[in-house]
């Protein structure tokens, strides 16, 4: 009976050691942002505020790991983390106005088909790249290096842009 409770008391202490912990980066999820908000922007404004959106959403992971990683340090000393921070908040946050700014970017159909494809195609033209399918690609590219599309899809973005 006694190693019963001896063991019992070790699991509790153990388990207690969990008890508010950080948030894994992967768990925080957006918080509402209307995209109204955005939809006076332009293509290029929008995807300049989506880049800038992506690399703080980037800091903001790194740091709610940090506080992660000194949260469970805390608790196996002490048996108690300490919680998430405004690390948390401003991440949720973030991942709410990005969400925003994706959805004017679908209202606006920004680099998309639709805008794309009203254009000439650029074998029509001689010289260099229209500046119009030259600020799609880069618009692209941009899309593709903060995270928001994959090389694929960055990839048959700038074939439609291209060859529409």
């Amino acid at each position: 009976m006694q190693k019963t409770l001896l063991l019992l008391a070790i699991i509790s202490a153990l388990t207690a050691g969990c008890f508010n912990l950080a948030t894994p980066p992967s768990q925080i999820s957006g918080a509402y942002t209307s995209e109204v908000r955005y939809q006076n922007y332009t293509c290029e404004q929008l995807s300049a505020e989506l880049s800038s959106l992506a690399r703080r959403e980037n800091q903001l992971v790194v740091a709610q790991e940090q506080r992660r990683q000194t949260s469970m340090i805390q608790a196996f000393w002490i048996g108690y983390g300490n919680g998430d921070g405004i690390e948390a908040a401003e991440l949720a946050n973030v991942r709410g106005e990005k969400e925003a700014v994706r959805k004017a970017i679908d209202m606006k159909g920004c680099g998309t088909q639709r805008t794309v494809a009203s254009r000439k195609s650029p074998a029509q033209s001689t010289g260099p790249l229209r500046p119009e399918i030259k600020r799609d690609l880069e618009t692209i590219e941009q899309w593709r290096a903060a995270g928001i599309l994959t090389e694929q899809e960055a990839e048959d973005l700038r074939q439609q842009a291209l060859h529409p």
